[in-house]
């Protein structure tokens, strides 16, 4: 391990760029807008570094995702493309367990440089570039591309669209209280290169296939209220998905909707997972998500089940079945809302 500080890490992650010509940038599993958007974004600021790139995205591109060009020419299996790197920057990523089993693969990928912006977190790099102050970890990516000498005019449509939609993705169209003057500017400057503001927003908000529309609809006949109705819990299941034709990444982005009714504080979203596709194999098991609307610190939930996040957005993955995790959730929600 290198260093994990502050500027220190932030020297050393520009000390390897500026002295290496190959890299590979790469994001966690089921990519979100920040994590992949940072990673081409990243990409494209090393390219107009004159830099070799490879841009490994471990899972498909969800339609939430559409907006970002350039996505034909992201790599998709590691094992199509030879040689070593002299870096590897990995993306939005606090722990390890949200990457590809056996990634990465320490005899090719040179030191691995973790740009993150959580503040619950697993440090498993050899540099990690860690700015829990920042609104998305494309607000790093672009104070590293200023110390690089690299303007946001200097990037292309690819790279701009993909930072846009990071710093909109986790700034939940900057609504956030994360949402600075910094990011706006940020925000201005993008839009410059011609991103289209539209699109990536209703990319990311709405166009709803009508399945998840339907999945909806069951999540919130079942909602419960909790604490005089501070604490909203929403619960889906295999059933629930089948029914409705549903796919898994139509359950992202759910849990907002308990946060958005009057008077709750925090909300969660229980997912039943199938055993058969697990992260875990085949014992039971249960992703919880959390959101608050800031003034309860969510992540320290999250933390206890083994997770992660931020103060009002956090995730954790649970090897039990959904009704055990529930009452688990409840006892230590409600101990939040009261302390």
């Amino acid at each position: 391990m290198m260093t994990s500080r502050e500027p220190e890490a932030h020297a050393e992650a520009l000390a390897l760029i500026r002295g290496g010509k190959r890299f590979l940038v790469t994001c966690h599993r089921r990519p979100d807008g920040d994590a992949l958007g940072s990673a081409m974004g990243l990409s494209d600021v090393l390219r107009v570094l004159g830099k070799d790139v490879v841009t490994y995205c471990p899972d498909d591109v969800p339609e939430t995702l559409a907006f970002l060009l350039g996505v034909e020419g992201l790599c998709r299996n590691l094992d199509d493309v030879p040689g070593a790197f002299d870096a590897t920057f990995v993306m939005d990523t606090a722990s390890r367990v949200l990457l590809p089993k056996g990634f990465p693969e320490r005899d090719r990928s040179g030191p691995v440089v973790v740009v993150d912006h959580h503040a619950a977190h697993e440090d498993f790099a050899d540099v990690v570039v860690r700015d829990a102050r920042a609104c998305a970890t494309g607000e790093i990516v672009l104070d590293l591309a200023a110390s690089l000498g690299v303007a946001r005019s200097d990037l292309t449509l690819v790279g701009a669209t993909g930072l846009y939609g990071a710093l909109v993705a986790d700034t939940g169209g900057f609504r956030f209280e994360g949402t600075t003057p910094k990011t706006l500017r940020m925000a201005a400057d993008l839009l410059e290169k011609g991103v289209d503001p539209w699109n990536v927003a209703y990319t990311i908000f709405e166009g709803w296939p009508p399945e998840r529309v339907a999945l909806l609809q069951e999540a919130l006949a079942g909602l419960e209220l909790h604490n005089d109705g501070r604490l909203a819990v929403l619960k889906i299941t295999q059933e629930m998905l089948e029914r409705t034709g549903a796919t898994a990444e139509m359950v992202d982005g759910l849990v907002t909707f308990g946060r958005s009714v009057r008077g709750v504080e925090v909300a969660v979203l229980l997912w039943e997972q199938d055993e058969a596709s697990s992260d875990y194999g085949t014992v039971p098991a249960t992703k919880v998500s959390y959101r608050s609307r800031g003034a309860a610190d969510v992540s320290a939930l999250a933390v206890s089940l083994g997770g992660g996040g931020h103060r009002a957005a956090a995730a954790a993955c649970v090897r039990q079945e959904m009704d055990v995790v529930r009452e688990r959730v409840l006892k230590e929600a409600s101990a939040l809302l009261t302390s």
